[in-house]
C-alpha cells in the first residue's frame, strides 16, 4: 500500500463515503479543532457536542463535488 493512500484498510474509506453521504444529506460536516470529534449538522454557528467547543471546522455539503 502507498504511503500516500489516506486511508489504511477499506472500512476507514467506506466510512468516509459514508461521512460524505450524511454530509450531503445533513448539509454542515463538523470537525472539532478542540477534542477531533466530527458529526453532521444542519445549524452552522453550532458548538461540539462531545466537548462545547465553539472551535469547529464547517465545510457545506455543496463544497463536495460529485461523483
Amino acid at each position: 500500500m502507498s504511503d500516500s493512500f489516506p486511508f489504511s484498510n477499506s472500512e476507514q474509506q467506506r466510512q468516509w463515503h459514508q461521512g460524505i453521504k450524511d454530509a450531503n444529506r445533513n448539509n454542515i460536516f463538523c470537525h472539532c479543532r478542540t477534542c477531533g470529534y466530527e458529526w453532521m449538522d444542519s445549524i452552522f454557528d453550532c458548538a461540539c457536542t462531545r466537548c462545547n467547543s465553539k472551535d469547529i471546522e464547517r465545510i457545506s455539503a455543496w463544497q463536495f463535488p460529485d461523483d
